[in-house]
């Protein structure tokens, strides 16, 4: 069959038979029918009609506390799902993984009158511990996002026990003739209580690296745990900013991804641990890649919709400890590949910009004191550096907003008054929060970088097509420009911080160590006025996307490194 054969019914069938959920109990509606028939036509479905949901629900209860395994239940749009409530209340409460599949007619909505619609968007907390709405399948796109928020959705149902919610488009095209055949370009998530050797004898002789988003602050424990696994398996640990481990084979993502992109040789298994990450850059790496996550609380996340081949259920600590090496062959050093990259890689002479910025930072900030970083910007700057291990840093990826990066940074400087805390933060986050800096219990430890390029660089990144074509008017509401014109002089010493300011490169290389090092009675603000066009050459040099600004060693010694990789 052809792709466009297959429609969103056709998938979740293929994923429910992947998953070996084969109990389906099903209720007579239009909305459902062509994924019942679809159902009844293939013999891997064991299919049941109940024509009360209510009853239909307790029916499927009763299979699934027989057969210990999650059973579907299905009906039609309008009133006819609000009448599972009281059963998957009932599922939720004893932990019954019941998986109800309702439709919707993609052609609806809320405001359009249309016969039979309810609003699914929101429902009570104690009937699903997971809810997904799929798309129509018009392209791969779809089909991708379609086949990760199924694997989402049945992996939670199996794995926890509990009953989960997926809201079907419905598809009545009886016409197609294509009734028996499944589609057969999905993926299943393998899950895992124990580890056994055999996951072990998958790690020999391949490209592996760990990859860390952003991640609570490591115990000794845990940071040997992993150090020791790295280093037994000659693998990388790819880290950002806010991945807070300090232990062997750290390799920051900024570093690696351009040159890994550039000489497609990148992991071909990655072991995913933490959360958010902002390095966007690292996105091509998990594109054909096979990919591990830990989860020890159970739940199914993977970065980038990409599809997560193995889940472990455990604790990192117990991961890494268990796997180990301890006598079995390894010969390839994956880590050295990327460690000799890095260590050959030498920059370019910087304009005045925010990696400029971040690059005299890191070399002058002290040792022992903390690092907030702003997101985007900020963040994907300090990201091509390395710290001192002594050194904390932050961000706050979890909302991944404008939001409050000076509070944050105000609120972590008031712990520890005899330690240092920096903060580097663009114009446009730093005017959007302003109003903490004149909490009155603010002191001489804080000290705050601001970047100020003249409105949102980022918006400038993003959207740089369109600023092109609409040239000067696009700083009028897209990357907002020309507010706060005079600066952030005058907030400054109307709060009694001391000001300090760069408008050329001189300048600020001339200021850089004294803000990072010299004592003062005051909280201090270092505001590094920025060309826009400077900025933006800056990021392509730091990215590499200009061979041309970079050493000849570091663009052609991928060819001298086959020797280590083999």
């Amino acid at each position: 069959m052809k792709q466009n054969d297959y429609n969103t019914l056709h998938y979740l069938l293929a994923m429910l038979k992947m998953y070996e959920i084969c109990d389906i109990v099903a209720s007579p509606g239009a909305q459902n029918a062509r994924f019942n028939c679809l159902a009844q036509y293939n013999d891997f479905f064991n299919c049941i009609s109940v024509i009360d949901e209510r009853s239909a629900g307790y029916v499927a209860i009763g299979i699934a506390t027989e057969k210990h395994c999650p059973v579907v239940i299905t009906c039609t749009g309008a009133t006819a799902s609000r009448n599972y409530m009281s059963a998957l209340t009932e599922a939720f409460y004893r932990k019954i993984p019941i998986v109800a599949i309702t439709f919707f007619n993609p052609e609806t909505n809320k405001y359009s009158l249309s016969p039979q619609f309810v609003d699914r968007s929101v429902s009570q907390n104690d009937i699903k511990a997971l809810s997904v709405e799929l798309p129509i399948c018009n392209n791969a796109q779809d089909i991708s996002n379609c086949i990760f928020l199924i694997n989402a959705a049945l992996t939670t149902a199996k794995e926890k026990s509990m009953p989960v919610h997926i809201n079907c488009p419905a598809h009545n095209d009886f016409e197609n003739g294509n009734f028996c055949n499944l589609p057969e370009n999905i993926w299943k998530t393998e899950t895992y209580h124990t580890i056994d050797t055999s996951i072990k004898k998958s790690l020999i002789n391949r490209s592996v690296a760990v990859y860390i988003g952003s991640h609570k602050e490591f115990s000794k424990e845990d940071a040997l745990a992993l150090s020791e696994f790295a280093d037994s398996w000659k693998i990388p640990v790819l880290c950002d900013q806010t991945s807070g481990y300090k232990g062997k084979n750290k390799v920051m993502i900024s570093q690696i991804a351009s040159m890994l992109r550039m000489h497609e040789q990148k992991p071909d298994l990655i072991i995913d641990i933490g959360g958010i990450c902002g390095e966007y850059s690292s996105k091509s790496l998990f594109k054909n890649t096979e990919v591990w996550r830990i989860s020890e609380d159970k739940e199914f996340k993977a970065r980038y919709n990409t599809p997560l081949n193995k889940l472990f259920f455990c604790s990192e600590n117990t991961f890494f400890t268990q796997l180990k090496r301890t006598n079995e062959n390894q010969e390839k050093d994956f880590y050295a590949y990327m460690k000799t990259i890095v260590d050959n890689i030498t920059y370019p002479d910087l304009p005045l910009c925010n990696p400029l910025v971040c690059q005299q930072l890191a070399k002058y900030i002290p040792n022992n004191s903390s690092l907030h970083l702003a997101i985007l910007n900020s963040l994907r700057s300090m990201n091509f550096f390395n710290l001192d291990k002594s050194i904390q840093t932050s961000c706050n990826v979890g909302g991944f907003g404008i939001d409050g990066p000076v509070s944050t940074i105000v609120g972590q400087s008031l712990c520890n008054p005899d330690k240092k805390y920096f903060g580097v933060i663009g114009d446009l986050a730093f005017f959007y929060d302003m109003n903490v800096l004149g909490q009155r219990d603010i002191k001489n430890n804080l000290r705050l970088l601001v970047v100020n390029n003249n409105g949102g660089f980022e918006f400038r990144v993003k959207t740089g097509a369109i600023e092109q074509n609409m040239k000067n008017d696009a700083e009028k509401l897209i990357s907002a420009s020309n507010h706060n014109k005079g600066g952030v002089r005058g907030w400054a010493e109307s709060c009694n911080y001391e000001y300090m300011s760069a408008r050329t490169k001189q300048e600020f290389m001339d200021k850089i160590q004294n803000f990072c090092q010299n004592e003062c009675d005051k909280p201090i603000i270092f505001e590094v006025f920025i060309n826009v066009k400077e900025e933006q050459d800056g990021l392509e040099l730091m990215q590499m996307s200009n061979r041309d600004k970079f050493e000849e060693s570091a663009i052609n010694l991928y060819k001298n490194l086959k020797n280590i990789i083999k």
